[in-house]
């Protein structure tokens, strides 16, 4: 008799384990996929920031070498660098709305098994100890 209860309260702390498991796994899965889509994006941004960068250098040293000749040059430059900063304000908010909430969502989803898991123990304990 004890040994058909072993069983069973194994068994179901098996499955138990398992029905918490599967929406952890599939949330990491899903976590992943962002950070993946994250890292292309930024790959992606990061050229034309450099490119960008190279240019805006040249013609900062440009327009220092001949100041009163190249007015209009400065201006150029000065909106060369308001624009990727632009971008680089746009994609740092970018790279914070895809992955702020995968993981929020996953800290949730770890606490909440956590506890399920402690709640279970201690369901299952608690009669043990009397």
């Amino acid at each position: 008799m004890v040994q058909t209860i072993s069983v069973t309260v194994i068994a179901a702390s098996i499955v138990v384990v398992a029905i918490v498991l599967i929406p952890l796994i599939l949330q990491i899965r899903r976590t992943a996929r962002e950070a993946e889509k994250l890292i292309e994006a930024a790959r992606m941004e990061i050229v034309p920031l450099g490119h960008d960068l190279t240019v805006i250098s040249k013609e900062i040293s440009s327009i220092l070498q001949s100041v009163h000749r190249q007015v209009e040059k400065v201006e150029e430059g000065i909106a060369t660098v308001q624009d990727a900063a632009e971008r680089l304000r746009d994609f740092e908010e970018a790279a914070l709305t895809i992955v702020e909430a995968p993981l929020v969502k996953l800290a949730t989803l770890v606490s909440a098994a956590t506890r399920g898991i402690g709640a279970f123990m201690r369901f299952f304990r608690s009669p043990a100890a009397e």
